[in-house]
């Protein structure tokens, strides 16, 4: 299968408000019809990236390409996109359908195609018998509905969405989740999503690009952020992740020791001297309770602290000493399916061995926080 083509570009991209920064040399290509989230914390610029490519903000430096039109220098108006705020923004005084037809009233269609395409929007996004109300007269998720009907009238190349489900409840929210990723699959759009829920990133997007403080840190599917962050910052922002302090141990190569315990590490790409510092990264359903320890290696053995009933399966918080002489010691989260144990053995006081794969562990330098 060829390459999709790719739809949209960022090249060198800089921005500062003052004397301060918030884009590092931004470099992105997006491809036609992919889904990608800009998933950071607060203050990552996230969403003045997103307003940069919808022309609503300027950048001091670089060049954005969209179908393979320069539009650098264009105006918001001039570019080819729809876009969703967070707050709706829908106009109160007008009905449903007025506010989807919006835009419409500037093109060329007459007045029985703009009903029509009006109605097969309202259809698209499941409120066609809502039409005739008025924005107060509807729920938050129908509101958001009704903004992104709107954000589609034009037929736009690009669909740009900022934090739009951020003001909803967990319930509506995870509904439109699902919506929004099956309205942007069946339309093919390209679209642009900002978040700081990490949950909606990993169930809709096609990519993600982790930002912090300006930079692009990681771009990777899903999946590959999940499972192989590239820093220490994208391991503690996506998902629950445990940090285990450690070094590296002459017993071999590969081999790291934390607290009195040695863990072999599956991938180890560097030659760190031994008594170098790293920190150890795994996910807490990585970690298992070993029944029977015995010849089985990269064990820790530490004391449970608390025991959480999930119904489906228990989360427990583990502590393991890192010092004993200086009372130094390190918390374990661990995500256990309710049917691989029995729960008398979760007792808090109880000791417990514990396995850490050695393909599950990542390792990074405290210092840079990056993978080594």
């Amino acid at each position: 299968m060829e390459n999709p083509r790719v739809y949209l570009q960022l090249r060198d991209i800089g921005k500062s408000f003052g004397k301060h920064k918030v884009l590092h040399n931004v470099w992105l290509d997006i491809a036609e019809g992919e889904f990608v989230f800009l998933l950071g914390p607060s203050g990552c610029g996230k969403t003045t990236l997103l307003r940069i490519i919808a022309g609503l903000e300027m950048q001091n430096a670089g060049q954005i390409t969209q179908a393979g039109r320069d539009v650098t220098q264009l105006p918001a108006s001039k570019r080819d996109f729809g876009i969703v705020f967070q707050s709706y923004a829908l106009f109160p005084n007008l009905t449903v359908a007025a506010n989807v037809a919006y835009g419409l009233r500037s093109s060329k269609l007459s007045k029985r195609q703009i009903e029509s395409r009006v109605q097969d929007l309202l259809q698209l996004v499941g409120l066609q018998t809502l039409g005739e109300r008025f924005p107060a007269q509807l729920s938050g998720g129908q509101q958001q509905r009704v903004a992104l009907a709107r954000a589609l009238a034009m037929s736009p190349g690009l669909l740009l969405l900022d934090e739009p489900l951020s003001a909803l409840d967990a319930r509506v929210r995870a509904n439109l989740r699902g919506e929004i990723t099956r309205l942007q699959n069946r339309l093919g759009i390209t679209a642009i999503m900002v978040t700081h829920d990490q949950e909606e990133a990993l169930t809709m997007a096609d990519r993600i690009v982790v930002m912090d403080h300006g930079h692009i840190v990681q771009i990777g599917t899903p999946l590959e952020i999940y499972q192989q962050p590239a820093t220490a910052f994208v391991a503690d922002f996506v998902g629950q992740m445990n940090f285990l302090p450690g070094t590296v141990s002459a017993d071999g190569y590969g081999i790291i020791r934390t607290g009195d315990f040695l863990l072999r590490v599956h991938d180890w790409q560097n030659h760190l001297a031994p008594g170098s510092p790293v920190t150890l990264a795994v996910r807490p359903e990585e970690l298992r309770i070993a029944d029977n320890p015995d010849g089985l290696g990269n064990l820790l053995v530490a004391s449970v602290c608390n025991v959480e009933f999930l119904g489906p399966y228990y989360r427990l918080l583990l502590r393991y000493d890192t010092d004993s002489q200086q009372n130094l010691s390190v918390d374990l989260a661990l995500t256990l399916p309710r049917h691989e144990t029995s729960h008398e053995r979760l007792q808090i006081g109880s000791r417990l061995a514990v396995h850490a794969p050695a393909e599950a562990l990542r390792v990074f330098r405290p210092t840079r926080q990056e993978a080594v």
